[in-house]
């Protein structure tokens, strides 16, 4: 006889009981199944129906040909073991459990809508694997209820959750919400360890607040949106997004702390408004795909560009722009990443030492607010509004903020503003342009650039084929093709060096005298 594949547990009865329909509860298995004591079986043969008008129950495994016969009188319970079926003693009957192959729970399907597996519909514990139960969740889901107990796991790739005071499930892994019963009311949620405590997507309930709306928990946003508790009255809003994984009509996809969120839209402040005492603001910022956008943001803080901060929630333009996640190995200087730490890395990433400061966008027909200069980004065609200070060692200007320096430098052309040179705090890496050297070992594939002596110098890395250099610095791009350090005076300059005009260059730089 081939061997056969348990299903699912069942009702407890005795597997005579079963068999005769002794007016105990009967077991219900699915199509193609059939039931054996409290299991349910896959068909591997053909269960051959013979009970006729005796009462023979067709659901029991079909008898090896050349043992035995199907009986046509009324069935004896006492006689199953016969010759009808395999000589051993039936583990329902004698207690040898060894008989019958236990379930198996850990595999699971791809997809959560197959039967009987974690995330999928039922209507009792029966329509689940054994092990599982079924969740009074919208037309049932199957799962593990207090996943988190000793002894307890999730099955598969299945993540065990709960928000605060909820009971902890397993819950369907997917990456979209076509992974999930949508038609049921479920989608992918998406959480993240600052909201929810955990990094993952599952398969859960949808809730009724689209994004913008206020919330306290994932479940009462809609679709894959999770609750941004950080903003005063909560935030329902999707994290992560992208031209490959668009936002839904009526968002847009920003970064917000340095995460590209779907936010909605808004033309006026009125549509930001959810009441309870929490304003909110229509707030200017640019999406991932450079295009300028309205969305709505908390306007409970209020920090000017310059301001230390650690969240888009600190500023008043709502854009913190996180400068360093840690420390250069040698002189503690603010990093992201290796490169910018050159020879004094590498950089240490360490929690807590994460630096950000309050910035702006800016364009050429869009200017900076007051007191601060436009920046050019590398592509020369936008910016970012840094403070303006007033020269070299004006920290307070720069916030105290580490890794910003007040530096002289060319702003970008902004239509109806003075762009000439100016003071402003700009990052300036270690041996990154500009950066004081004594040797080239120093600088991050640059040149150091010293006085006479070699006692004193900066580093000056190549303009490259788009001759640009960042802000404080000058491409010599009719010599060296070098960017030289700006100035406005020798005091702008390394010891021993002196500021002056070099053919081609239209703005001063630090030279040897």
């Amino acid at each position: 006889m081939p061997p056969l594949r348990p299903l699912a547990a069942a009702v407890v009865c005795s597997f005579a009981v079963v068999v005769l329909g002794c007016g105990e509860k009967k077991v219900v298995c699915p199509p193609n199944y059939h039931a054996v004591g409290t299991f349910c079986y896959e068909n591997e043969v053909a269960v051959t129906d013979t009970s006729g008008a005796s009462g023979f129950d067709s659901s029991l495994p079909a008898l090896d040909s050349g043992n035995a016969t199907a009986d046509t009188g009324p069935t004896d319970a006492s006689k199953l073991d016969g010759g009808g079926a395999d000589s051993g003693s039936d583990a329902a009957t004698d207690g040898n459990a060894d008989a019958v192959s236990k379930p198996d729970t850990t595999k699971v399907d791809s997809k959560p809508g197959g039967k009987n597996v974690i995330g999928a519909a039922c209507g009792d514990d029966l329509d689940c694997v054994s092990g599982l139960q079924c969740f009074s969740w919208p037309k049932g889901y199957c799962t593990v209820v207090n996943c988190d107990a000793p002894g307890s796991n999730c099955p598969g790739s299945s993540v065990c959750y709960a928000e605060p005071k909820a009971t902890k499930l397993c819950h369907f892994a997917c990456d979209t919400d076509p992974d999930c019963r949508t038609a049921d009311g479920y989608a992918c949620k998406r959480l993240t360890a600052e909201f929810g405590g955990i990094e993952a997507r599952m398969c859960s309930p949808s809730g009724k607040n689209p994004v913008g709306l206020g919330c306290t928990k994932a479940s009462e946003c809609q679709g894959s949106a999770t609750c941004l508790t950080d903003m005063a009255g909560g935030y329902c809003a999707r994290i992560g997004c992208g031209n490959a994984d668009p936002c839904d009509s009526g968002a847009a996809c920003v970064l917000r702390n340095g995460k590209p969120t779907c936010l909605k839209v808004c033309t006026a402040d009125v549509q930001c408004q959810i009441g309870g005492g929490n304003p909110r603001k229509c707030v200017d910022k640019t999406d991932l795909s450079k295009a300028a956008v309205k969305v709505c943001l908390d306007s409970s803080k209020s920090s000017p560009v310059g301001a230390t901060c650690l969240t888009d929630l600190d500023c008043d333009t709502k854009i913190c722009s996180i400068f360093a996640k840690g420390t250069c190995t040698t002189g503690g200087q603010p990093c992201l990443g290796d490169e910018q730490c050159g020879a004094a890395g590498p950089c240490k990433i360490e929690a807590g030492k994460e630096k950000g400061v309050c910035t702006a966008a800016c364009a050429p027909d869009k200017k900076c607010p007051v007191n601060s200069v436009c920046v050019p980004t590398k592509d020369k065609t936008a910016g970012v509004c840094q403070p303006a200070c007033k020269g070299p060692g004006d920290d307070a200007s720069c916030g105290g903020v580490p890794g910003l320096q007040c530096v002289y430098g060319q702003p970008l052309a902004i239509i109806g503003v003075n762009s000439t040179a100016a003071y402003a705090c700009a990052p300036i890496p270690a041996g990154g342009a500009g950066a004081m050297c004594v040797e080239t070992k120093e600088c991050n594939n640059a040149l150091c650039l010293t006085n006479n002596d070699k006692s004193a110098g900066f580093c000056a890395p190549a303009c490259g084929s788009a001759k640009f250099c960042t802000f404080g610095s000058a491409c010599d791009d009719n010599g060296m093709a070098q960017c030289f350090k700006m100035c406005s005076g020798d005091f702008d300059c390394p010891a021993q060096m002196a500021c002056k005009g070099l053919s081609g260059l239209a703005a001063k730089v630090c030279l040897p005298p």
